[in-house]
């Protein structure tokens, strides 16, 4: 039977740094076909804040990398702009050091009191530190996937009527994915389906211990909002940005619930909108009175070890791109940047999907 597509690169996974990986082999003269049934940023991805801003302890080159694309607009200039709301990480005295280290990157350090004339919306204890990027800030994921789709083309096809099934290899190496409606053939195969990569890399014998966790946030309208930024609260995992709609905000606390359905709804369970409102009043008070206007549940992907691109040697052409544990929005131009340029090296001068050898 023939395959019902062929490319150089075959990429489980049109969230973002699938797209974006996609994009830059497309650069590089290579023809891709992205696979993924939930369609662009239909995943993961599309449920994500968009927080980006250069400090990541446990990946500062690839943040501060991705937050200079973002501020360039994509490699092209056509990606939306920054919304710069400012992007202000919480620490307590205990963690000040942590703070310090990631000053100098166009960042600075903030007292409690600089913070709350900067912001008059938030309430931080004396002892707190915030490292406050003016660059940063937030960006509407699928718009950003949405661009990226874009850029990408013509190289870039898109299989979203399909649900990838395995990996297919030929001689020790790969030689496409198979899907429900057939095979994808292809010299490289990249996995960026968060953990939906777990099956698929199972199937050619490779481990990636993914589990889904929790996510959930709310929109909230406060009476009186006054001025917030991007925020991030390392001591108790909340975070919030301003919303699309004037005077609304986005917030959401980081959950310790793994193994949920990968699903993604409008709805928050109201315990849930009570939990984010506990943890966050401490730090912006007016969410203790303010109206719930919206929300999002959803799921991220969980590793127990550090997120990376890996180039597999068994089998030969596979490579996978997971783990980021919910930070993957921001870090997505620079992963996607690196996951590119390992797969280009491996499809090599001449090889191609059509035979491994060109005509």
């Amino acid at each position: 039977m023939s395959p019902v597509a062929v490319a150089d690169v075959a990429v489980v996974g049109c969230g973002v740094i699938g797209l974006a990986t996609a994009e830059r082999l497309v650069a590089r003269g290579l023809t891709v076909v992205v696979i993924d049934p939930a369609g662009v940023a239909g995943g993961a991805s599309g449920a994500s804040g968009g927080l980006v801003r250069a400090y990541d302890p446990g990946f500062p080159d690839l943040a501060a990398e991705g937050l200079e694309i973002y501020l360039r607009r994509g490699w092209h200039g056509r990606w939306p702009a920054i919304r710069q709301s400012g992007s202000l990480v919480l620490f307590d005295a205990g963690a000040i050091h942590q703070a310090m280290t990631a000053t100098g990157r166009h960042a600075d350090l903030l007292s409690a009191n600089e913070i709350h004339k900067k912001f008059d919306g938030l309430t931080v204890p004396p002892n707190f530190v915030g490292l406050y990027e003016s660059r940063a800030g937030w960006l509407p994921a699928r718009e950003v996937a949405r661009a990226l789709l874009a850029d990408a083309q013509p190289g870039l096809s898109l299989l979203d009527s399909a649900r990838a099934t395995a990996v297919v290899t030929t001689g020790g190496r790969v030689s496409g994915v198979q899907t429900t409606a057939g095979l994808v053939q292809a010299a490289a195969v990249l996995l960026a389906a968060g953990v939906g990569s777990t099956e698929l890399a199972r199937t050619v014998g490779v481990d990636l211990p993914l589990r889904t966790r929790s996510v959930s946030y709310c929109m909230f309208r406060p009476r009186r909002p006054g001025r917030v930024p991007t925020m991030v609260d390392t001591t108790t995992g909340a975070w919030l940005r301003p919303w699309n709609t004037p005077g609304a905000v986005l917030a959401g606390v980081t959950s310790e619930s793994c193994d949920v359905p990968p699903s993604v709804s409008d709805e928050v369970p109201l315990t849930e909108q009570h939990r984010v409102r506990d943890v966050l009043r401490h730090r912006y008070p007016e969410l203790v009175n303010a109206e719930v206007i919206g929300g999002v549940t959803a799921f991220d992907a969980m590793a127990p070890a550090k997120g990376a691109v890996t180039v597999w040697n068994e089998p030969a052409g596979l490579v996978t791109a997971t783990g980021w544990n919910g930070g993957g929005f921001k870090l997505a131009p620079a992963v996607g940047s690196l996951a590119a340029e390992q797969i280009h090296g491996l499809i090599g001068a001449g090889l191609t999907a059509a035979g491994f050898g060109g005509e």
